[in-house]
């Protein structure tokens, strides 16, 4: 995933990685070309080691797993997620960067498309 990260805060880069896991659990479908951005979006994000990596993203996995069991719930964390986006630019990248992962499988599920929904609204695009 070859997103900027550049005047993301690190609360903001931590923000943007929950909600690209929620994305990526939407559909239940994980993929390997999913994985592989999550990859390299941790290492832009300074998680060099492969280590360091998989321990982040066993940490945000475990952040969202209650979220990702009903829609409702899904939802409700992805706009508290998007909350920390407030310039215009950051949000165009967050969900250009939601759009990837749920595009990347080549299927985007109700789910998906729900929440993709709800960033829209949210960001006013």
């Amino acid at each position: 995933m070859d997103i900027d990260l550049t005047g993301f805060t690190t609360a903001q880069q931590h923000a943007l990685f929950d909600l690209l896991i929620l994305a990526m659990y939407a559909d239940g479908h994980l993929s390997s070309i999913e994985n592989e951005q999550l990859q390299k979006l941790l290492a832009a994000m300074g998680f060099v080691d492969e280590i360091d990596r998989q321990r982040e993203f066993d940490a945000a996995v475990t952040r969202i797993r209650p979220w990702i069991q009903s829609i409702y719930k899904a939802k409700t964390q992805a706009l508290l997620l998007a909350d920390e986006f407030t310039d215009r630019a950051q949000q165009t990248k967050v969900l250009a960067a939601v759009h990837q992962i749920m595009s990347s499988d080549f299927n985007v599920s109700t789910w998906e498309s729900t929440l993709l929904s709800e960033l829209r609204m949210k960001f006013m695009m």
